[in-house]
């Protein structure tokens, strides 16, 4: 049997990746002046994108579980940032909103998250971009098939 160095998973890279990226992220929110973290401001680019999700929703669309998701939403709440409304519907069922300070930070950080995203993808084609995207993809599959 083969053993397989650590550093030579998949697994490993990615988690490498994710790592340095949320710490280069996070540096430039700071150095940017905003008191957010990646996953904050990941929770406002996603309302961005699907206002009205429930927090069950916004949480499985973040991987995030119920209390993480909770924790985030309740810190941007406090902030003045999201907020809950009871579905009309189902009164037990909240549906997340960004506010208007929560809609004018979100139009604040597009630049950075764009620029962010370019560092991240600095001398990277639109090929092998394709290609990473296909393949983890297809990592994701496997793994899920097999939990």
């Amino acid at each position: 049997m083969k053993v397989i160095s650590l550093d030579d998973t998949p697994g490993f890279w990615v988690y490498r990746a994710h790592t340095q990226g949320s710490n280069l992220f996070r540096k430039m929110l700071q150095t940017a002046g905003y008191d957010l973290t990646p996953e904050q401001c990941g929770v406002l680019m996603r309302l961005r994108e699907c206002q009205g999700m429930n927090q069950s929703q916004l949480g499985r669309r973040l991987l995030k579980d119920r209390h993480n998701i909770t924790r985030l939403l309740d810190l941007l709440g406090a902030r003045g940032f999201v907020e809950r409304r009871a579905d009309e519907a189902d009164k037990r069922i909240y549906r997340i909103f960004l506010t208007e300070a929560g809609w004018d930070l979100v139009g604040k950080l597009a630049p950075l998250v764009d620029d962010y995203f370019g560092h991240m993808l600095e001398g990277l084609t639109d090929e092998d971009v394709s290609v990473m995207r296909k393949t983890l993809g297809r990592i994701i599959g496997n793994l899920e098939r097999n939990a």
